[in-house]
C-alpha cells in the first residue's frame, strides 16, 4: 500500500515541527516546506520517528511570490494532507523591528492563502484531502514583545 503524502509549512521549529512529527508518526511521507536554517536538522530528526516514511525538505518562502508557484510542492504526487502553518513572532519588540521586514508577515499570509487556494482546489477536484491552517498569533499582530 502506498503511503499518503503530507506537506507541512514552517515545519522546522515550534508548532509546525510538532505537526510534522505527528504526520511522521502516523506513517505519512512528508514534505517540509520551509525557509528556515533548521529544516535539514528537523528532517533528519523526523526520519527517526517510529513509523516515519520518507521526509524531504523544500526550501520555500511563502513571503515570495515566485516560491508560491513552485511546482515542486507536489513532488509529483497528490497531497493528501496540507498543514499550512504561517506567521511567527520575530522574537523582539515590535517597535524595534525593521518595518520592511515586519511587512513580510502580511506577504507570508497572502502566500499561504495562495497555496491553500491552489492545493485546496486540487483536493476538491480529486474529492479527497485534508487541510489544517494554523499559525502563531505573534505572527499576525504586534504584541508587547
Amino acid at each position: 500500500m502506498d503511503r499518503q503524502f503530507a506537506t507541512v509549512t514552517r515545519a522546522s521549529t515550534g508548532i509546525g515541527y510538532e505537526f510534522a512529527r505527528i504526520c511522521a508518526r502516523e506513517g505519512y511521507d512528508l514534505l517540509i516546506a520551509a525557509d528556515e536554517v533548521d529544516s535539514e536538522k528537523a528532517a533528519a530528526d523526523l526520519r527517526r520517528e517510529p513509523g516515519a516514511g520518507g521526509v524531504k525538505v523544500l526550501h520555500l518562502d511563502l513571503a515570495k511570490q515566485e516560491d508560491i508557484q513552485v511546482p515542486g510542492c507536489h513532488q509529483g504526487r497528490p497531497i493528501d494532507v496540507l498543514m499550512a502553518n504561517a506567521g511567527r513572532g520575530l522574537r523582539h519588540a515590535f517597535l524595534d523591528q525593521d518595518r520592511p521586514h515586519s511587512r513580510c508577515h502580511r506577504h507570508e499570509c497572502d502566500g499561504t492563502a495562495c497555496l491553500l487556494h491552489k492545493l485546496g482546489n486540487d483536493m476538491r477536484r480529486r474529492n479527497q484531502g485534508r487541510i489544517l491552517i494554523a499559525g502563531s498569533i505573534a505572527g499576525f499582530t504586534p504584541g508587547s514583545f
